[in-house]
């Protein structure tokens, strides 16, 4: 379990650094398919993990934190870094032909769960009101690079020519 963990925080850190590029302006690297159905768009940073996996319709992101375009996470703490992270989470949507009206799920983890009225204040704000994600949201101990609060969704990706 613990190393479980580890491996979380390790990826997750190395998820969210962006090689100075800024977001807007990075591109995905070609994605690859694997056995059937199951696409990976590898993140453009040197690291083991994919932005982005592709599964019968769903896009999965990794999990983000909120840093700035040079990979340094955001001053201020969890209201910051949340913003951060929407604006992380939104162009990597975007990459994919996808909006925040297309996540269907997030998972929250939060350093300190005393921080979750501050983050749910700011994440109510990213979607539409009664259209909610289905959300878990659970105090997490160290998260990478110091973070205050992480996030992964999970969005659907319907067939071209349905959205």
């Amino acid at each position: 379990m613990i190393e479980a963990r580890l491996g979380i925080a390790a990826l997750t850190g190395a998820l969210l650094l962006t090689g100075g590029a800024p977001l807007a302006a990075r591109s995905a690297p070609p994605a690859a398919t694997h056995g059937e159905g199951i696409v990976f768009h590898p993140s453009d940073l040197p690291y083991p993990f994919s932005e982005a996996a592709e599964v019968d319709g769903v896009l999965y992101l990794s999990g983000m934190i909120g840093v700035d375009a040079k990979g340094a996470l955001v001053p201020g703490g969890v209201e910051p870094e949340t913003r951060a992270i929407f604006t992380r989470i939104e162009a990597t949507l975007a990459r994919h032909g996808l909006g925040l009206g297309d996540v269907f799920k997030c998972t929250v983890m939060l350093a300190d769960m005393a921080d979750w009225p501050a983050f749910n204040a700011i994440y109510a704000g990213y979607f539409t009101k009664g259209r909610y994600p289905a959300r878990s949201a659970f105090g997490a101990n160290g998260l990478a690079l110091g973070a205050r609060v992480e996030l992964e969704c999970l969005a659907h990706k319907p067939a071209r020519g349905n959205h």
